[in-house]
């Protein structure tokens, strides 16, 4: 993808499902940026964009690289781009990503 002088860059959507899935409010997430909930808010709506200091401190919290939430405008092979469902992964404990693992060779395995 090449992006234009007209391109409009959206993170809001993806900090906001990642948010969700960590089970954090946006009062939660404000609290730890020590910022106004309205302002975690906006930026999820794209009302703003905020500072490279607030994507990198989200990033922090939220356990994601700046490339996962802005990897749609960057010139990366679809492949190598990030599931957003597997973001919790290494929030499990051993046993269940020995699960997950188990089932995603499985998977492989009777797909070819």
């Amino acid at each position: 993808m090449k992006l234009d002088k007209k391109t409009n860059i959206k993170i809001g959507e993806i900090l906001r499902k990642t948010r969700k899935s960590l089970g954090y409010t946006q009062e939660d997430v404000a609290e730890m940026l020590d910022l106004a909930s309205r302002y975690v808010y906006d930026i999820e709506r794209d009302k703003t964009k905020g500072s490279i200091d607030t994507l990198v401190k989200l990033c922090n919290i939220y356990n994601i690289t700046p490339t996962y939430v802005l990897q749609h405008y960057l010139n990366v092979d679809k492949e190598y781009q990030i599931d957003p469902d597997l973001i919790g992964f290494y929030d499990l404990n051993r046993r269940d990503q020995e699960i997950v693992l188990a089932l995603i060779r499985y998977m492989n395995i009777n797909n070819t």
